[in-house]
């Protein structure tokens, strides 16, 4: 892969064409609930460019037990061409639910955690359309809930079926959950809960349902509406296929977080490039309502008429509740001058990871970071574990070298893409941790990489000098920030690299008799 920023590592998950994964929003990453340390991560990947799209297209699986310092991976079955994965843990296993075109759903269990034996759990029932494109979520007592729908045009509805240990239960049709490409959600908790979300993909009315349950799946009510599709005036609609929305449970609750623009003021220039009207991501749960996490408002440099396929300005949204009860929200976001030109000369835009979170239950959002910040690569299909056990942030996202989805615009050229893991700081808790600090302490700036300022963050325990040095990668000295006393406490200063060419650098701290040093990437 290319170079890696901080806090990044390469899975050893890799496709050439398949930089498109899927529509909305991806679980790709778990973790394992009896070591922290313990991650699992999966790809749809295609290894061969001149095999056609669907052909030789395998779900592949790596697993870390440090952390992901280090990775090995392997595929799950070359049986058939498989896609569009789903991954859950059922006590304390990963489970890989996935399809195959015309044969329907599948699902699979490690021996045990890292065992690499993946096999096929008993068939999942058929319909004369099978359905595809799964999501699937264990509950507490061990079973499997599975949705799906069959690829028949302009249907799309959405079916569920609930695995016991034994046996599938028979598909039961939604009605007014639907969409393709796996365009809904399932998740549960600890407590026998679950909940299924979804729109209607071709509705009479306009709707964003949750079907409950609260015995494991086994039984779901009839469906719920949360709210109808416009939730700003007159504006602003769900997305119908491509925005995407995930779910995940604090206690009791189920919190969901969602793509949403104007669906009837889109405008299509071409095949290719859309104006988006109010692009946003909302989250929801019954105890607040509809919260906004990110929109034009606090994203300013947001691109709302973007050259891309099958994704929104703001999309592909993913959850999760760590054990301080921050809920962090990731999202692919395409903002204005990030941009790479492809093959046939097109410019399209490059996606990047944009983070945020909420330390009161969801009922306000911090302003939007930018994770990866790389304007000329695109990076995009961000997934959090659903129950991370740690406040530190592990996430995993794609980067792709060239802009685009191949598997719909084979002019734009297929190019690697990369499944990357980050371990860090949340983006937007640098302050809050540097204040929380109470030893000396140097922190990873923010962002990196950068261009071409980027936030350094240190905390002093004592008054005295302080000196805060940045060195090129050879060790000559570029820049002094600091060179004083200065008293106790956190202390945060921008660094402007505007003389200096892109590369890696390094910055050292020293006070009294500590010292230390991290590196950073400029990228221009």
């Amino acid at each position: 892969p290319p170079v890696l920023g901080s806090g990044e590592h390469y899975t050893h998950l890799w496709s050439v064409t398949y930089d498109y994964q899927t529509n909305g929003s991806v679980r790709y990453l778990a973790q394992d609930p009896a070591n922290r340390g313990g991650w699992c991560a999966i790809l749809m990947a295609q290894h061969d460019s001149t095999t056609p799209a669907g052909t030789q297209r395998y779900i592949y699986y790596a697993y870390s037990d440090d952390n992901g310092a280090s990775w090995t991976s392997d595929v799950l079955t070359t049986a058939q061409s498989h896609g569009f994965p789903c991954m859950t843990i059922r006590n304390g296993i990963p489970v890989i639910a996935d399809h195959s075109s015309g044969l329907g759903c599948f699902v699979w269990q490690d021996a045990l955690w890292g065992a690499f034996s993946f096999s096929q759990l008993p068939a999942v029932p058929t319909l004369t359309v099978p359905p595809i494109w799964p999501h699937i979520s264990a509950t507490a007592n061990g079973n499997l809930v599975l949705i799906g729908s069959p690829n028949t045009t302009g249907a799309f509805d959405g079916n569920t079926s609930t695995f016991n240990g034994t046996t599938w239960s028979p598909w039961r049709d939604l009605g007014t959950i639907s969409g393709p490409s796996g365009n809904y959600d399932v998740s549960a908790n600890a407590n026998g809960k679950a909940s299924i979300f979804g729109v209607n993909y071709n509705p009479t009315t306009l709707e964003f349902s949750r079907f409950a349950s609260a015995d494991n799946g086994v039984t779901f009510d009839n469906g719920t509406q949360i709210f109808p599709y416009i939730i700003v005036g007159a504006d602003t609609l769900f997305t119908s296929l491509a925005g995407g929305y995930q779910s995940t449970y604090v206690g009791d609750e189920v919190h969901v977080v969602l793509a949403a623009y104007n669906n009837t003021a889109a405008t299509f220039f071409n095949a290719n490039r859309t104006e988006f009207v109010n692009p946003s991501i909302y989250h929801w749960s019954a105890s607040t309502g509809l919260t906004k996490v990110a929109a034009k408002s606090n994203i300013p440099n947001l691109s709302d008429t973007i050259t891309q396929v099958n994704v929104e300005p703001l999309c592909q949204p993913t959850i999760t509740r760590m054990p301080s009860g921050k809920l962090v929200c990731a999202y692919t976001a395409f903002l204005w001058g990030h941009t790479q030109i492809v093959n046939n000369g097109d410019t399209v835009n490059a996606g990047d990871i944009l983070v945020s979170t909420s330390n009161d239950n969801g009922a306000t959002w911090s302003i939007p970071a930018n994770l990866t910040n790389t304007p000329n690569i695109e990076e995009k299909h961000a997934s959090l574990a659903p129950n991370n056990n740690s406040d530190s942030l592990r996430i995993t996202y794609v980067r792709d070298l060239k802009a685009g989805a191949w598997v719909n615009v084979v002019a734009w050229g297929a190019a690697p893409v990369y499944n990357i893991f980050y371990t860090g700081l949340v983006p937007t808790s640098i302050h809050e941790n540097v204040t929380q600090a109470k030893t000396y302490e140097l922190f990873q700036n923010y962002p990196n990489p950068f261009n071409p300022s980027t936030t350094i963050s240190y905390y002093i325990q004592k008054n005295g000098y302080v000196s805060l040095k940045v060195y090129d990668i050879v060790g000559r000295e570029v820049a002094t920030l600091v060179n004083e006393v200065q008293t106790q406490g956190p202390k945060q200063i921008t660094f402007n690299a505007s003389s200096l060419s892109s590369g890696i650098y390094y910055y050292t701290v020293t006070a009294g008799d500590f010292k230390d040093t991290k590196k950073m990437m400029l990228i221009k």
